[in-house]
């Protein structure tokens, strides 16, 4: 090998260190905890989210809760979530739905508050847990009140779209109830999944 060639490689082969440490560097892997490609799930981050969700009865007795309600149920809800530690977010919500029970339809608007927890960092899995406070223009469920406390909890799935957003995918066990009693007929309560779609934005 000729004295230049020689020159050449040494220079290029004492480079060679400096570019891949440069490169490194410079990738940013994407995390959702720290939003680079995503929501955030940082400690103080804010966030808030939009979806859309549609709930099916769930017949009779479930889990801990009986459930006479047979109808169906759609809507939208907005959430704001403050993030008390890494994944770990509380917050509060509204959601507004209608209530195919036939001739004319219910409408419905739930206050909500919500407590959320990635329990794996490096994973998109995320679980919700819910409690709030309901109020109709009809009796929802058919033969109950027009008010009535809700509780919830279920997994989620998210993706991200672009930095500080993901795409989400839930399932909700939902309960909704008067709290007046199992053997009081003005409380058939109803137990259903509650399915949604939705997007979160790191503010």
């Amino acid at each position: 090998m000729c004295p230049c060639a020689r020159s050449l490689l040494a220079t290029l082969a004492s480079l060679l260190p400096v570019g891949c440490t440069s490169a490194h560097s410079s990738v940013a892997f994407p995390t959702a905890r720290d939003g680079t490609a995503g929501a955030s799930h940082r400690s103080g981050d804010t966030a808030i989210e939009g979806r859309a969700y549609y709930g099916v009865p769930i017949l009779q007795k479930s889990l801990l809760w009986d459930g006479n309600g047979e109808t169906d149920d759609a809507g939208l809800g907005v959430h704001v979530l403050q993030h008390l530690a890494d994944d770990f977010a509380i917050g509060m919500g509204l959601n507004v739905g209608n209530w195919f029970i036939g001739g004319a339809d219910a409408q419905s608007g739930e206050i909500e508050g919500l407590m959320r927890l990635h329990p794996f960092e490096n994973l998109p899995f995320f679980f919700d847990l819910s409690a709030g406070y309901q109020l109709a223009t009809e009796p929802v469920p058919p033969g109950g009140t027009d008010w009535n406390f809700t509780f919830a909890f279920g997994p989620g799935v998210e993706f991200p779209v672009d930095r500080g957003c993901s795409l989400e995918l839930g399932a909700l066990y939902h309960h909704v109830s008067n709290a007046l009693g199992r053997m009081n007929d003005r409380n058939p309560s109803q137990n259903e999944g509650r399915f949604w779609i939705g997007f979160v934005w790191t503010l």
